[in-house]
């Protein structure tokens, strides 16, 4: 199989299209790495096949036409879901606010998250909500910090968590759904993302990056054929070659094993005497 690899998806830009066009001519499958509840909304109107990493982990699939109607939010009982006229979503239950809804844009007013909130307006806990409407995952406070994020599969049970210590991640557990037995640990997101993306892939699978930054490290053990799609002047704002670019050129970054470049940027480099067995001239 085909795929553009990304991080997340940059909705609304030049590069963005420029990626769905590419995706739909190379027939290619959008492959995002970050929890992406929303991810086959963006795509859909592009008509692209979507998949994510953390969704391939949980076992979820996309069921079109399905979503989750804000008066049909599975809040507390005796809550009442009340719209304002500028459609804030309050949450009420025995005349005290307890938090508030959130749904997607263009959309039947579908659920998107739901908070709830301390007595002080801090957060608790935070319900999200995939575009088909199924409870994608939680968010869980501790005097207004984030302690723990948990990604559950779509019978509800949790799969994937992430711990949080001052602000940042400093585990990653995968666990059995049905006994919560861990299966797999790790101490980082990155470590996280390169093992278990060396998982899904095959050594058939070609997979495109456009990005220098989390995809590129992504695909460390990645057994796939590795191409980078050349977003940017390959000359940076100070006259040098990008740092990461002339690595995998010079082959000290083996794993990603083509560039694709425009002319422009492909004779700078050969005017540079910069290796240039990794590069590949492509139409702008």
């Amino acid at each position: 199989m085909r795929y553009e690899l990304l991080n997340s998806i940059p909705d609304n830009t030049p590069l963005w299209d420029d990626i769905t066009k590419r995706a739909k001519k190379n027939h290619a499958t959008i492959m995002t790495l970050a929890p992406s509840p929303g991810l086959y909304g963006m795509v859909k109107d592009h008509s692209l096949p979507a998949t994510n990493l953390i969704d391939h982990i949980t076992g979820r699939a996309y069921h079109p036409g399905r979503y989750l109607f804000f008066d049909h939010a599975p809040v507390p009982e005796d809550t009442a879901i009340q719209m304002q006229e500028d459609g804030f979503i309050s949450l009420v239950n025995n005349g005290e606010s307890i938090g508030y809804m959130t749904i997607y844009a263009n959309t039947h007013r579908a659920v998107k998250e739901i908070h709830y909130t301390n007595p002080d307006g801090t957060n608790d806990t935070i319900e999200e909500y995939t575009f088909d409407g199924s409870h994608y995952s939680n968010l869980i406070y501790y005097n207004n910090e984030l302690q723990q994020i948990q990604f559950l599969n779509e019978a509800g049970a949790v799969v994937i968590r992430y711990f949080f210590f001052d602000g940042l991640i400093n585990l990653i557990t995968i666990e059995d759904p049905a006994t919560q037995e861990v299966l797999r640990r790790y101490d980082t997101l990155d470590s996280f993302n390169q093992n278990e993306l060396a998982m899904q892939l095959q050594p058939e699978d070609t997979v495109t990056i456009s990005y220098l930054a989390t995809e590129l490290n992504a695909l460390i053990k990645a057994p796939s054929r590795n191409v980078l799609h050349l977003s940017e002047p390959a000359i940076d704002e100070t006259g040098a070659v990008r740092g990461n670019l002339l690595m995998i050129l010079n082959d000290q970054i083996p794993y990603i094993h083509e560039v694709e470049m425009p002319a422009s940027d492909y004779n700078e480099l050969a005017m540079r005497n910069i290796p240039l067995t990794k590069a590949k001239i492509i139409d702008v």
